[in-house]
């Protein structure tokens, strides 16, 4: 299969009209630090409006435990094991196999296809050395944005906060690293608030257009460097430490976006007919875990443990949405794009994608979505099915090390089971092996650092 190219003609579209659409991706929000899930000492208003205004899901999961492999599978649908997407890059020659390869379709180009017009605002980070890596040649006829990170401040002002955090550079990167249509761009105002402005740029464009539309709204908030203006770091004043209080600043810039969005769609009188969807792309990260929170599950950004791969997850959909308050079974960031084809009409696309319409599963909330979920980063993986968990990595004596969790009994991945429970960790290795079958080796070779297990030191490649 091809991609569709930003300048191929739209198709004319049905008489009904398919739903317009809006993904807003957060990046590195941990679960603890959304107050729908978890009280905290900073607000989130406008996330909570949402959740109140939406299906929660309450077990869900993306497909990685950093931000490249996360997006490639929320932007295609697929397990990026499929194309051999394991890793953010991690040396040049990763750099030059981090696009997606272009026979992989994206939900953008499916959408594109069927006459949407589509927009990206934000973060890409899928844009290796290769030609027709831009989101502009994968489904995207607008995009305002930047390949993966860069600064919050070009100029700082009296007041601002920005922090160095650990593993950073000692200079800071004077660059917001913006791209308008695949042309270089520098604005000097907050990065969070200029993404904003953008989004809603493109709504207003959307207003003209003949046609549904698709906005994904990618911000770089929270990920670091940790950076705030002072408007921002002024609400969260009663924060005492100067670095909980940026990042709270930035999670209150994240949620100020969320809130506008939804106020423009409601005021444009597209609230009953746009679906909105709100994701992390993966947990918070260790390198700030004392800022942040990932609460109450173990681990972070980087490793299969709970902390690192569950995220924030609300879908509202007014018109086309009978469902429940909220939805308990696991699901995956996979099922975001299945959702997103079944409200573009496009039903007979979702069997080509991995993930689930969740229109039928939520509902009747006692039945799986998933018989199972799957995660690979190199030679370490993950399943879970039903309560069980199995994750297998290894030590740093290079020998392999197989975790077993029951997550119903043991959420925060505390206690080991794998040596009373042989016949259970067997049956799942089995089950991922038999999935893995299948898939691309990765292309990348990634990094590796350590990380601790149920007490267990352990090496994570991401």
């Amino acid at each position: 299969m091809t991609v569709a190219l930003c300048c191929s003609a739209p198709p004319a579209l049905a008489e009904t009209q398919p739903s317009n659409i809006v993904l807003i991706i957060a990046d590195d929000l941990g679960v603890g630090d959304v107050r729908y899930l978890r009280s905290g000492p900073f607000a989130t208003p406008n996330l909570d409006r949402l959740s109140r205004e939406s299906t929660l899901f309450t077990n869900a999961y993306v497909t990685a435990a950093v931000c490249s492999p996360s997006r490639a599978g929320l932007h295609t649908g697929r397990y990026q094991a499929r194309f051999g997407h394991d890793f953010n890059p991690g040396s040049a020659s990763d750099q030059a196999e981090m696009s997606l390869p272009p026979g992989v379709p994206t939900i953008a180009g499916r959408l594109q296809r069927a006459g949407y017009f589509t927009g990206l605002i934000g973060k890409w980070h899928l844009e290796g050395r290769r030609a027709g890596a831009s989101p502009l040649e994968r489904g995207f006829e607008h995009y305002f944005g930047f390949a993966s990170g860069g600064s919050y401040i070009l100029n700082p002002k009296e007041g601002d906060l920005l922090l160095r955090t650990e593993g950073e550079p000692l200079e800071r990167t004077r660059s917001q690293g913006f791209s308008r249509m695949g042309s270089p761009v520098e604005i000097d105002a907050y990065k969070t608030d200029v993404l904003n402005r953008e989004a809603l740029s493109f709504l207003a464009r959307a207003d003209s257009e003949d046609r549904p539309f698709f906005l994904v709204l990618a911000h770089h908030a929270p990920h670091v460097p940790l950076e705030a203006t002072k408007a921002y770091v002024d609400r969260v004043a009663h924060i005492a430490d100067p670095r909980k209080r940026a990042y709270a600043a930035m999670v209150t810039a994240l949620d100020d976006s969320v809130g506008a969005v939804l106020r423009d769609i409601d005021r444009r009188g597209l609230r009953d007919d746009t679906l909105v969807l709100f994701v992390s792309d993966n947990g918070c990260p260790p390198y700030i875990a004392e800022v942040c929170s990932n609460a109450p599950f173990n681990g972070h950004k980087r490793d299969l443990g709970e902390g690192g791969i569950r995220t924030p997850f609300l879908i509202r959909w007014p018109k086309g949405w009978k469902a429940p308050r909220t939805y308990s079974q696991p699901v995956i960031s996979l099922d975001l794009g299945a959702t997103i084809l079944g409200a573009a009409g496009l039903e007979d696309q979702v069997e080509e994608i991995d993930g689930v319409d969740l229109r039928a599963p939520v509902r009747n909330p006692s039945t799986p979505a998933h018989d199972a979920l799957y995660w690979r980063a190199g030679t370490d993986f993950a399943i879970r099915k039903g309560d069980w968990k199995l994750i297998e990595v290894d030590l740093p004596a290079g020998v392999r090390k197989t975790f077993l969790f029951n997550l119903r009994r043991d959420p925060s991945e505390t206690r080991d089971l794998a040596g009373s429970n042989p016949g259970k960790a067997e049956e799942l290795r089995a089950q991922w092996n038999r999935w893995n079958a299948g898939n691309t080796p990765s292309r990348m070779t990634g990094r590796v650092t350590t990380t601790r297990i149920a007490g267990v030191e352990v090496l994570a490649r991401y």
